[in-house]
Order: C-alpha cells, then sequence, then structure tokens
C-alpha cells in the first residue's frame, strides 16, 4: 500500500540514507536544530561498509545497493532524501533518471559553502576510501565556482575502533586532528557524518575553520521542501 504524502499542512518527511547506525545520533540533533518540524527516517544497509573496504571506495556494487535504498524510500512515498554516506556522494547523480524527488548529497552543500571562502582545505577521514569520493567533489565545486583551491588529506584511520570502544574518545581524538588541521589550512571539513560529533572538541579558538556535514546537508534539503507549496502552512 502506497504511503499517502499530499496533505496541506502535514509534516516533510526525509530519508535518511546510511551505511553505519553511527550517523543517526549527528543527523537527529542536526534535524532537532535546523528542521524540527521534519521526520527523518532511517534506512540502514551496513554491508556497505564491508564493501568499501573489500572494494577500496565505490564500486558497481555499492552504487547497485544505494539505488535500490534510494527506490524504496520513494516508493515508501517519503518527500525528500539524504545520502549521508560521503562514500556514495558522486553515485547520486546516477540516480537521477530514476528519482522524481529531491535527493541531497550530505557533503555538497557544506563543500560548496567551504569552497567559497577558503583557499586552502584539509578534508579529514578515518578512510582513504572516503576521500576517494570527497576530493573530487571538492576539486569539482571549486572548477564549477572558478576558485583556486589547495588540499591537504588527514587521515585517521588508527581512531575507528574508537567509536565503538569509547566515543568519547574518539570524538576527542577527530578535535584534536581537526585543531592540529586548522593550524595549516583555513578550513577544515569533517568529511563524514559518524565524526560530526568531534566539532565539540576542537580548540574554542579554532572551530571557526571547521565545518561538519549534518547542520549544511539539512538546512539544504529543508530550504528546497520549503518552496512546495503544500509545506507551506508548517514551514512558513
Amino acid at each position: 500500500m502506497n504511503i499517502i504524502t499530499d496533505v496541506p499542512g502535514k509534516a516533510p518527511r526525509v530519508a535518511l540514507l546510511s551505511s553505519t547506525r553511527a550517523v543517526f545520533s549527528p543527523m537527529e540533533a542536526a534535524f532537532q536544530d535546523e528542521f524540527p518540524k521534519a521526520q527523518a527516517i532511517h534506512l540502514l544497509d551496513e554491508t556497505l561498509l564491508d564493501d568499501f573496504r573489500q572494494e577500496g571506495g565505490l564500486s558497481p556494487r555499492s552504487r547497485c545497493k544505494a539505488l535500490q535504498m534510494t527506490m524504496v524510500a520513494q516508493d515508501a512515498g517519503v518527500d525528500g532524501i539524504l545520502v549521508t554516506c560521503s562514500t556514495l556522494s558522486p553515485a547520486v547523480d546516477d540516480f537521477a533518471p530514476f528519482v522524481t524527488i529531491p535527493i541531497i548529497k550530505i557533503d555538497e552543500p557544506v563543500v560548496e559553502w567551504v569552497v567559497q571562502s577558503a583557499k586552502s582545505i584539509a578534508l579529514l577521514a578515518t578512510a582513504d576510501s572516503v576521500l576517494k569520493s570527497v576530493e573530487p567533489l571538492v576539486l569539482g565545486k571549486a572548477r564549477q565556482l572558478n576558485r583556486e583551491i589547495s588540499i591537504r588529506r588527514f587521515i585517521k584511520g588508527d581512531i575507528w575502533p574508537l567509536l565503538q570502544q569509547d566515543p568519547s574518545a574518539f570524538y576527542r581524538a577527530v578535535g584534536e586532528a581537526a585543531t592540529q588541521a586548522a593550524e595549516v589550512c583555513q578550513a577544515v571539513i569533517i568529511t563524514q557524518v559518524s565524526m560530526a560529533p568531534g566539532w565539540e572538541y576542537v580548540k574554542a579558538n579554532k572551530r571557526d575553520k571547521v565545518y561538519a556535514s549534518p547542520v549544511y546537508a539539512v538546512r539544504a534539503i529543508r530550504s528546497i521542501l520549503k518552496k512546495r507549496d503544500d509545506f507551506l502552512p508548517i514551514l512558513a
């Protein structure tokens, strides 16, 4: 049975397509702060992480899984989709022929924001496979905006196990790494949603140089949905 969504004044429903449940809390916090009237719906496929490790990043297999998740979300009648996994971002453009609702790459809004103001940009991640997807997005956005930039990679693969063992220690390590990166670059992008809470652990005098994607992505989907007539009464 199809879910009816075209009801005047209803709350918008946004599907979050994820490869790890570690993004749930950061994304829900971003929705609470930036789009509290929306209903966030999680679609999770943790086998994608195994695919990324085994295949060195995005592959035909993981692209297919992401498309399947996208179609499930659309068929469920959601109003928009956020793909919360940065590694999947390059696949999103391929979904255009199949999708009739807004779909947002988690990192594109923050990348666009940072590229407009910074020339030296640090990309902080826990795996090289993530930067294989994010770095081309940053370079492509710079070309689109006619901006000359330089990129430095900061990969902290050794801290990933801490996310399960001691999340606070993981976020502190992210904050320390972001602080160090901010010493040598004009802007730092924390490239994974699972790392986003680490922003709170960045030294106070460096936080204005460090950016995480959830808030910017939620603002982007809110801006798009706000333009729909059926959401005007609730989002005005």
